[in-house]
């Protein structure tokens, strides 16, 4: 590229009239946008995260020449402006089937025959080559008269030629203005003391953890977290791979109204819907349930899932909960299970940077802490690699006294950004799905 430069620049103007352009510039057509590059782009847009991200600026639907792929992008293009992602196969497959394009079906088979780019560094290199010579040429064009100015053509090559090297150069500096309008996005726990140590909340786009033995109340910390972001007027998504959708509703529904089990039967479903619904009318909140089947849905299907349900909600997710995380399928087969796990994790990570999301979920600790008070991170057995990913992860444990009065202690295993291992007694009321801090309640 800058032999080129020099090449065009280099030759002195001969009575005003503009020099042939120089060999190298010629090679343009070597880059041509169409064909077997054509499609290596379109499929590297689909398939590999982050590539139409970083290209953005610079790829437009009108360098495609196929017309399914031109309507595709022009659909990609459009859900990114609103959604800041591009959405997956599924999510795409179905905006294609609500529009009026004349030929669906083979939109939707050209979306789905596409895979993932191996050589994505030569696809990148090629396309920042075919936009800077096309820019070149049109340069050049326009300089093709008797008065145009060399000075003026070599300064608008120079630039060309210097097309998206911002891309690469992209970072932020320490000097930089911060944006005044910009601040920490949170999500409040139901415990003060808490919110109070995580300087107001679970920031947007952490993934947290519940710690605790079977039987230990990994489901009631779940709602009660869940009815939490409900009082607050969030839009929360709870993924259940063991409950099923009517108990969730069930547990969700007595932790909102503080009612027992025995007092939701004796009441009319029809009353016990209404109390539930003003809650969710008085603060704009919406819960919605979704049952998943164990070691067969991934982390992508969930996140397929919430992209289809803001889309057809016009809402964003604010919180999504999980009841057990391990119980997602790994895209890649290990032979021992804690690899799969800790790839699993990192995708629930993934899953709450790429939605601004805060992420709930839980996972069971070996039996040893069975009628303990402290549950932590070393407790995970052979998935403590699994809590590398995690910003967050509390520990539920009781003692066999804390049964006995009903009470439960909350440890604070790990807080990436506040103090940890502290510990809170709390009371539990298993029977209300409620956990509450009295001396909270008392002030």
């Amino acid at each position: 590229m800058i032999r080129a430069i020099k090449e065009i620049t280099a030759p002195p103007l001969m009575e005003g009239i503009m020099p042939e352009p120089p060999g190298s510039l010629l090679l343009k057509s070597s880059f041509d946008f169409s064909g077997e590059f054509e499609e290596l782009v379109f499929s590297a847009i689909l398939r590999n995260d982050g590539f139409y991200g970083k290209f953005r600026s610079l790829i437009k639907e009108e360098m495609f020449y196929d017309k399914n792929k031109v309507f595709i992008i022009t659909l990609i293009i459009s859900y990114f402006g609103r959604y800041d992602r591009i959405p997956f196969l599924d999510v795409l497959s179905e905006l294609i089937r609500r529009s009026n394009y004349k030929n669906i079906e083979g939109a939707i088979q050209l979306a789905e025959s596409t895979s993932e780019v191996q050589d994505i560094g030569y696809i990148a290199d090629r396309i920042l080559l075919w936009i800077r010579w096309s820019t070149i040429e049109q340069i050049w064009s326009s300089h093709q008269t008797y008065d145009s100015d060399p000075k003026q053509l070599a300064s608008q090559i120079q630039e060309a030629s210097r097309i998206g090297d911002e891309l690469d150069m992209a970072h932020s500096r320490l000097s930089d203005e911060d944006d005044p309008d910009s601040k920490l996005e949170v999500i409040k726990t139901p415990w003060r003391w808490f919110n109070e140590e995580l300087k107001g909340g679970v920031p947007i786009g952490d993934l947290a953890v519940v710690l605790t033995v079977i039987g230990g109340g990994k489901t009631t910390t779940l709602v009660n977290l869940a009815r939490s972001a409900i009082e607050q007027g969030k839009f929360v998504v709870f993924f259940t791979f063991e409950d099923g959708e009517a108990k969730i509703k069930r547990r969700l529904t007595q932790t909102i109204t503080n009612m027992t089990l025995e007092e939701l039967l004796m009441e009319h479903p029809r009353y016990i819907s209404r109390i539930r619904n003003k809650v969710l009318e008085r603060t704009g909140a919406r819960c919605d349930i979704k049952t998943l089947m164990s070691r067969r849905s991934t982390v992508e299907d969930a996140v397929s899932f919430i992209q289809t349900l803001e889309d057809a909600s016009g809402r964003k997710v604010d919180m999504v909960i999980t009841d057990y995380a391990d119980r997602f399928k790994a895209h890649t087969h290990y032979s021992e299970p804690r690899h799969a796990l800790r790839e699993i994790f990192e995708d629930c990570k993934w899953m709450a940077q790429s939605l601004s999301v805060v992420h709930w979920t839980a996972r069971q600790v070996n039996k040893t802490r069975v009628g303990r008070e402290i549950v932590s991170i070393e407790h995970a057995g052979e998935a403590f690699g699994t809590m590398e990913s995690p910003d967050i992860v509390i520990g539920m444990g009781q003692s066999l006294e804390d049964e006995r009065v009903g009470r439960i202690s909350l440890f604070t295993a790990k807080l990436r950004d506040a103090r940890d291992h502290m510990t809170r007694s709390l009371v539990v009321d298993f029977a209300r799905q409620r956990i509450s801090d009295l001396a909270e309640e008392s002030t």
